[in-house]
């Protein structure tokens, strides 16, 4: 299946602008869609040219004009909360945001696009038996992640009653160039390039780090490959790692003066003690495996965020 035109949701965030970046580079016309007040210096400093929208995909009757006109055969849906605290008050923004919000580009899709792909998440997964695979339950531990079930079985719904060709790719844990956010990566990171100690928990759960190329590469992938309507993917590479070990790599690889406070943090209520999944279907429907080692693509973020930080500096 060949990508010629593709709207992408969520487009101005860390993902979303490595997703148009790329797309742009094979030559698709892309539109980029994202919330008014979104920040677009991710697409200024990838040289991103598509056209920018900003619209809200709760407004059902602004993404059916949108994707209605559009010409579009690719629909990329990324926009979503990224709130993964365990709060109470979160569930109606969730169910706003994210359920409300997928309906309405599903809606508006359905007999106008080739395909659609939806990115769920890893956290959909929660504190089920490890490596996590696509057959197993989910179980929610956050109003984030239950929004990303729920937005799961509706594209499933939408499959299987509705006709629609929708696939859901659960991205693992990603990290790389551009990435700002209270993440572990990026946090610690930017706390070793300044020389800062980094107080964390002890450090002894295991997590996988995918690259952000890696993890675009698998949802170009997934615009791809036919006959995949329906599925549910994991993007997961299948390494585990202790948190601990990637955090004194970092430190290591950047040559930090500061120290790595292991055991400074209590866990948090909850925490899941071993988080990774297996790509075997995506190896099988979409001939897809990582191909960063966690080195390489630590050196390719320290590097980026030493620039980032001595720009930051610069007041550029």
């Amino acid at each position: 299946m060949r990508i010629e035109s593709a709207l992408v949701t969520g487009a101005a965030g860390f993902i979303g602008s490595h997703v148009c970046a790329a797309l742009e580079r094979r030559g698709v016309r892309v539109t980029a869609l994202d919330i008014a007040g979104a920040k677009w210096w991710r697409h200024d400093e990838l040289g991103v040219k598509s056209a920018r929208v900003n619209s809200d995909v709760r407004d059902a009757g602004g993404s059916a004009r949108l994707i209605g006109s559009g010409g579009f055969t690719h629909v990329y849906h990324l926009a979503a909360v990224t709130d993964v605290r365990r709060e109470e008050e979160l569930i109606e923004r969730v169910i706003d945001e994210q359920i409300m919000g997928l309906k309405n580009v599903l809606r508006a899709a359905r007999g106008k696009v080739q395909r659609i792909i939806v990115t769920g998440t890893c956290e959909e997964y929660g504190t089920g038996r490890v490596p996590f695979d696509e057959a197993q339950r989910e179980v929610a531990v956050s109003p984030y992640g239950w929004g990303k079930i729920c937005c799961t079985h509706l594209c499933e719904l939408y499959a299987r009653i509705f006709g629609v060709p929708v696939v859901v790719v659960r991205p693992f844990l990603t990290y790389g160039p551009l990435q700002t956010s209270e993440m572990l990566v990026p946090a610690a990171i930017r706390a070793a390039l300044r020389g800062e100690d980094f107080a964390m928990t002890p450090g002894e759960q295991t997590r996988e780090f995918n690259y952000v190329d890696d993890i675009v590469r698998g949802l170009e992938r997934a615009g791809e490959a036919e006959g995949i309507e329906g599925q549910v993917i994991n993007l997961a590479n299948g390494v585990e790692v202790r948190v601990a070990d990637v955090v004194e790599k970092i430190y290591g690889l950047c040559g930090s003066k500061g120290r790595v406070c292991v055991g400074a943090l209590p866990y948090r209520a909850g925490e899941t003690m071993h988080f990774y999944g297996s790509g075997a279907r995506a190896a099988a429907l979409l001939g897809w495996r990582a191909q960063t080692s966690l080195e390489e693509g630590l050196q390719a973020t320290i590097e980026w965020n030493r620039s980032y930080l001595l720009r930051e500096a610069r007041g550029r």
